[in-house]
């Protein structure tokens, strides 16, 4: 018996030191390479629960690089057939460090772990304590291109910083704001078109210059387009029982955020009223009701400051915030 037992535990002496030698040439090649992963949505052919599709091997012997790999920096270019493999399994946010797992392998964001009181979603195991460093290094490895790559966005950035920059890029699509129009792209190209198609319905100004307008009574909006940038602005009034409410919004991404101000001002007789704020930018326009609306602030123009023919006039002024680091 023990003869059996010193047999057994030399087998398992020399087990371990093989699979020690495995991971030394491993950790080896993965300090000479560098790896830079990418990802497709679309759906790749091939069996079942391959990631990657191995490339053949030429009779040269030399071993061909996969398509797309960067023989100079020593990255290649891996394809995930299930991108959402690198989200939260339970908010659906892209993950980003720290990420942890429970004792069976289920992983969750920092913040779920949290919201679900340190218990595991799929197996109610405690989650929150152990990190998973596997899927860490994963994430800091990624790169991915923007998902407005197709409209000049070139930034590429980890794939947990994914989200954030989708939120605020400058080349994110917004919608062309006339009734009936269904042109969208990025800023530049909609004020394009819109100077282009529907210059007739738009009135032009110049950032810090007074514009002066006057609305008919049964007037909702009025488009502005600046002369030198293109930049479209709308001006919307809605009428309720104690007047009318108008505030000023740029069509523009998120990104333009506080790029803008305006000074509102309605005047009858030696009255006046004055509204200073920050112009909301909206990627896609509609004309809402204040109480559907998710601009914060209007000017209230009380009914008093309205002509007995119904119109209301009003100067406005729109100028860019120096400090803004938004580029059109």
């Amino acid at each position: 018996m023990q003869q059996v037992a010193y047999i057994r535990e030399g087998e398992y002496e020399q087990k371990w030191a093989a699979k020690g030698r495995v991971r030394g040439v491993r950790k080896a090649k993965c300090e000479r390479k560098a790896f830079t992963f990418g990802y497709s949505s679309t759906e790749e052919s091939g069996e079942e629960g391959e990631n990657v599709q191995q490339q053949p091997t030429p009779r040269n012997g030399d071993v061909s690089q996969p398509s797309g790999s960067d023989t100079s920096s020593g990255s290649i270019s891996v394809t995930l057939t299930d991108p959402d493999v690198l989200d939260c399994p339970i908010c659906y946010v892209p993950l980003c460090s720290p990420v942890y797992q429970c004792e069976n392998g289920h992983i969750a964001c920092a913040s779920c772990c949290t919201t679900m009181k340190n218990k595991c979603a799929s197996c109610c195991w405690p989650i929150g304590y152990n990190r998973c460093r596997a899927i860490e290094k994963v994430l800091e490895s990624v790169r991915v291109a923007c998902r407005n790559l197709p409209r000049g966005c070139l930034q590429k950035f980890s794939y947990s910083k994914k989200l954030a920059h989708e939120k605020i890029c400058n080349f994110a699509a917004i919608s062309c704001p006339h009734t009936g129009c269904d042109f969208a792209s990025f800023s530049k190209s909609v004020y394009a078109h819109f100077a282009l198609k529907h210059s007739q319905i738009s009135k032009l100004f110049c950032f810090n210059e007074v514009i002066s307008l006057s609305l008919d009574k049964d007037q909702k909006h009025v488009f502005l387009q600046e002369k030198n940038m293109n930049t479209v602005f709308i001006l919307n009034r809605t009428v309720e029982t104690v007047g009318s409410f108008v505030n000023v919004v740029c069509i523009a991404p998120a990104a333009a955020k506080k790029a803008y101000l305006f000074d509102l001002t309605a005047t009858v007789g030696e009255s006046s009223i004055k509204l200073k704020s920050v112009v909301d930018v909206m990627p896609k326009w509609m004309a809402e009701t204040p109480a559907e609306s998710p601009t914060k602030l209007y000017l209230i123009v009380p009914k008093a400051f309205i002509s007995i023919s119904g119109v209301m006039k009003l100067e406005l002024k729109i100028f860019r915030d120096v400090h803004h680091n938004y580029i059109l």
